[in-house]
């Protein structure tokens, strides 16, 4: 991506944002560390030179000259830095005391007892500075016998302070472009990433639905979204792909009845015929026209099921009860066929769905299961409870189902060799399990040895304390 295409990124913009936020806060703490320090170091040297001179004011009071002599001596013993400096003139202009060479004769220092700054020259003072004159805090006075007394101190403190900050600053620049480099940076490495989403997805949207995000082993949150996107899109085309094989069933499967229905209404018109004859006839096309309107309302079912449309629908029920009264409907029935119909386990299990649509899907593996059992054959529906499912098992002892075909019987419209003579649509299957997908549970198909078992599993709905 070129650098124009970056600035224009909302993940530039907002590394952008974020460094002026953090530049201007650092920018602040550090011009108010430098305010409060060269006020702290500067109230120290002032409050330092008046305690100093009061003191040597208090020793001429007592002893005169002789004892600000000794107050002055005392002073720069105890001095440590070498920062201090003081001058002690009498009143014939002799130097009697300090370690500065000379009064600055050309600062107009007041004798007021005020601290001012003034320009001293570098030849006044008994260490080398680097530049000629120097700017300093001085406080001078004039003693009552005519004597004149002049205290300074270096500001060599706040210059080193001053030099610190400006390497701070200096720091805080390297910083900041340091940290624009890496701002640039990251939003390439991010937008790079991006971009292979984006490309991926125009590919999808050009009509290549078998393309994927490209998961790296950084395992960090792209390659989750990655995964997540890449899932979403497995969904996408298995929908697809679902709807066109529904699309190619419906054509295939509806077009046989469609076309028999017309063929018997235009060979009932090619000649007049007895009242009975057309009764028949519009009797059969009666029959076609139930088949195609139920063949219509199973796919409408199995797609509100897959949708969640019927979630507004759910409550707490008893699974025990509803397959006991689905027993008392299919027994007699059953009975009729000389089928046997019997339980195992039947006990209260409350589950949390849809009371109809289970009751439909039951209903569906149940037909399935008297229908392709022989007479005099067995039908078994049975329910346990586990620790964390309830398990709900339909067996025959019919033909059964190849396990090669467990997987596809559930497609929409699919029917075995075996049992294309028999009524039916190919949709049952369908319905179930999207049932089951729709309350979270899993269905099996297994080899009964003879004949079929579907396994369903509900999960227990978790209980309110």
């Amino acid at each position: 991506m070129r650098l124009p295409e970056l600035y224009k990124t909302t993940a530039f913009r907002l590394a952008l944002r974020y460094l002026l936020v953090y530049a201007l806060l650092l920018g602040t703490a550090l011009a108010l560390f430098a305010l409060v320090t060269n006020l702290l170091v500067s109230a120290k040297i002032r409050d330092d030179l008046k305690q100093s001179l009061s003191t040597i004011e208090r020793e001429f009071d007592r002893e005169g000259i002789a004892g600000a002599q000794l107050a002055v001596k005392r002073l720069l013993e105890a001095e440590e830095g070498g920062d201090r400096f003081v001058l002690l003139i009498d009143a014939e202009e002799r130097i009697v005391g300090g370690n500065l060479l000379r009064w600055p004769a050309e600062s107009g220092i007041a004798l007021d007892g005020k601290l001012e700054n003034v320009w001293i020259e570098a030849n006044h003072l008994p260490v080398s500075v680097d530049d000629d004159e120097v700017y300093w805090p001085v406080i001078a006075t004039a003693l009552s016998d005519g004597s004149r007394l002049l205290l300074s101190h270096s500001v060599e403190q706040v210059e080193t302070l001053n030099e610190l900050v400006e390497l701070l600053v200096e720091v805080l620049g390297a910083a900041i472009l340091l940290s624009v480099v890496m701002s640039i940076a990251i939003g390439r490495a991010i937008l790079r990433r991006i971009d292979v989403v984006s490309d991926t997805t125009a590919e999808i949207m050009a009509g290549d639905l078998s393309r994927r995000i490209e998961v790296s082993s950084r395992n960090d949150e792209f390659d989750t979204l990655a995964c997540r996107l890449n899932a979403m899109l497995d969904k996408i085309q298995a929908l697809v792909g679902s709807m066109r094989d529904v699309t190619d069933n419906v054509a295939h499967d509806l077009r046989s009845p469609l076309t028999r229905l017309r063929n018997h209404l235009e060979i009932t018109l090619l000649e007049p015929r007895e009242v009975d004859e057309y009764r028949e006839v519009i009797g059969k096309a009666v029959e076609d026209a139930e088949a195609l309107i139920n063949t219509f309302n199973s796919l409408l079912k199995i797609a509100q099921v897959e949708s969640g449309n019927h979630r507004e629908e759910w409550s707490h029920f008893d699974l025990g009860a509803l397959v006991k009264d689905l027993v008392n409907i299919y027994r007699p029935l059953a009975e009729e066929s000389r089928r046997c119909l019997y339980t195992r386990g039947i006990a209260r299990y409350p589950v949390f769905g849809n009371r109809d649509l289970l009751a439909q899907a039951l209903s569906n593996l149940l037909d399935n299961a008297l229908k392709y059992t022989a007479a005099d054959g067995e039908v078994l529906l049975a329910l346990e409870g586990f620790e964390n499912w309830i398990e709900l098992r339909v067996v025959d002892n019919g033909p059964g189902i190849p396990a090669s075909e467990h997987e596809r019987v559930f497609e929409r419209f699919t029917r075995l060799e075996g049992s294309r003579n028999l009524p039916g649509n190919g949709l049952g299957l369908s319905l179930v399990k999207a049932t089951c997908q729709l309350h979270k549970a899993s269905i099996e198909l297994r080899d009964a040895d003879p004949g079929l078992a579907v396994i369903i599993r509900f999960p227990r709905p978790v209980s309110k304390k």
